[in-house]
């Protein structure tokens, strides 16, 4: 990924509460020569991810994407997150110079590693507990997969792959009008935050005042 230094995140602390807040992982794979993408949640059942740690999901075993992990291949995952649009307009150096354009601010994450399938049914409960558990643990009633019926859930499990991703590089970008004038970037949190009524727009406002900064 093309990251200018102004650009680079490195805070592994950050970029896994990133990937935690948005775990839906775009996993690009080649599979006999083709690039192949699939959507998955993927989590870290320890906490931070780090270079040597793990993230794991599961995919449906009609899905043949599980099968380059019985080869140890390697893949892609890309995280994204808060993402939109910047007008010059919101920047007040437009009305001196005029020399600005449109751009884009965005959060994303990309993880190399390696992929590893698992079929034992004893470690694809644990898999699909660890993701209920903490997919549902903002709400007031949580699901449990103890809550549906053994032989229901057992034929479910029988249906998935699970999948392990041994992590060997992060890279992780913050395209948060870093680049800009403390008063354009001021400008753009005030005109984001102007539209109240879209969350990405209040999250990339949060964002330019964590990261980018007002010096």
């Amino acid at each position: 990924m093309y990251i200018p230094s102004h650009f680079l995140e490195t805070d592994l602390e950050k970029i896994s509460q990133f990937i935690k807040t948005h775990p839906l992982g775009l996993m690009v794979a080649n599979v006999d020569g083709d690039l192949v993408g699939n959507h998955l949640p993927f989590m870290a059942p320890n906490g931070n991810i780090a270079v040597g740690s793990k993230l794991i999901s599961h995919t449906a075993k009609a899905n043949p994407i599980w099968k380059i992990g019985e080869k140890k291949q390697k893949v892609l995952l890309v995280f994204s997150g808060y993402e939109t649009y910047i007008s010059p307009s919101s920047y007040p150096t437009k009305k001196e110079t005029h020399k600005v354009v449109p751009t884009y601010n965005y959060l994303s994450v990309h993880i190399n590693g390696t992929l590893s399938a698992i079929q034992d049914e004893a470690d694809k409960h644990q898999i699909v507990k660890i993701l209920t558990e903490k997919m549902e643990s903002s709400r007031k009633d949580p699901w449990a997969v103890t809550d549906a019926p053994k032989d229901y859930i057992e034929t479910m499990l029988a249906n998935i792959v699970g999948v392990e991703l041994l992590v060997e590089k992060i890279e992780a970008k913050w395209k948060v009008s870093q680049n800009r004038p403390a008063r354009d970037r001021q400008g753009v949190i005030d005109d984001l935050r102007g539209n109240a009524e879209d969350s990405n727009s209040l999250e990339m406002a949060r964002e330019i005042e964590e990261r980018g900064g007002l010096n």
